[in-house]
């Protein structure tokens, strides 16, 4: 018969764990439609990434409706089966694999908007990226081990993935901030507000997935050195199943930003661009005509690129 620790914090941690990833799944099917609605022209391949992004997301979900129903429904009154499932069932045993999948769906993502960011500074994307397959192979290894029932293994390789998951983003996230802040230094004043913006979503964005793995990381570890069940068993699997949906999360958010911090993008008069030009021309007349040369006076030219996820001027990135 089950232990009490096995049924409050296996069982009772995929429970909570699920409850979490329905609620998360009901907020980005709402980001999906917000996008659908906004940016119905945007260019295909963001839309693909959008769908597919929907696809597997709808799909972990699938799988969390799937052990509810085993544990909860099918094996109800047989506790031992219930624990069992997590040895036995296909959607488990590959569980750490498709979170890790949807994480590096994301993350590909997000290489991707550091490469324009960065002005396509290969050392550092290339470095972000290596972290991120190093992820997502030491997942597959994990599940390698699950199927093989070598549970030693499997802690170690889970344990490979999660501190370098948490490396990468912790790198990505600092990356941009550091290339966003260059930017800002030398760009113009009404580049000042979107790169403010872009900053903060930056950070906001990624805080959420970023806490989430850092947890996951510990928690995951704690039941490994002590041999026993506990909280951090039960924390543990919840962040494993949220951590999928909050990347996902962060992905359509930083999409859906768009047209809101185009919009914070303040347009300087004749007279501003005038005040700014004669303030800035100890810079050397070069500086002050490669501006000219790149914003219109009268309305400066704002270019919404959506890998961004900004309206940004032209002149601030070249």
């Amino acid at each position: 018969m089950p232990t009490l620790p096995v049924v409050a914090f296996v069982l009772g941690g995929w429970d909570f764990g699920v409850a979490g990833d329905l609620l998360l799944q009901g907020i980005i099917f709402a980001q999906f439609a917000h996008y659908t609605t906004l940016y119905a022209h945007d260019i295909l391949l963001l839309r693909v990434f959008v769908w597919g992004l929907l696809v597997l997301t709808t799909l972990k979900s699938a799988q969390g409706l799937a052990v509810l129903w085993s544990q909860n429904v099918r094996y109800f009154l047989e506790l031992e089966a219930a624990v069992d499932l997590y040895q036995t069932a296909w959607f488990l045993e590959i569980n750490v694999s498709f979170v890790a999948v949807i994480a590096f769906y994301v993350q590909m993502f997000f290489c991707h908007r550091l490469w324009v960011i960065s002005s396509k500074n290969i050392y550092m994307v290339v470095l972000t990226t290596v972290l991120f397959v190093v992820a997502l192979l030491a997942a597959f290894v994990s599940t390698r081990f699950t199927i093989a029932k070598d549970h030693l293994q499997v802690d170690n390789w889970i344990a490979v993935h999660l501190g370098t998951v948490f490396a990468g983003d912790l790198l990505l996230c600092s990356s941009t901030t550091y290339f966003l802040l260059r930017h800002s230094k030398d760009g113009l004043p009404q580049t000042a507000g979107i790169l403010n913006a872009l900053l903060k979503l930056t950070i906001q964005s990624a805080a959420p997935a970023a806490i989430c793995a850092f947890l996951g990381l510990i928690a995951s570890q704690i039941p490994t050195r002590t041999g026993d069940l506990s909280f951090w068993t039960m924390l543990a699997i919840m962040t494993n199943s949220w951590l999928p949906k909050l990347y996902a999360f962060s992905a359509l958010w930083t999409l859906n930003s768009r047209k809101g911090i185009a919009r914070s993008g303040a347009r300087m008069t004749s007279s501003e661009w005038h005040r700014y030009t004669e303030n800035h021309l100890n810079v050397g007349h070069g500086i002050a005509s490669r501006l000219g040369r790149s914003i219109e006076v009268r309305t400066p030219g704002l270019h919404v690129s959506p890998v961004l996820g900004s309206g940004t001027t032209m002149g601030s990135l070249q």
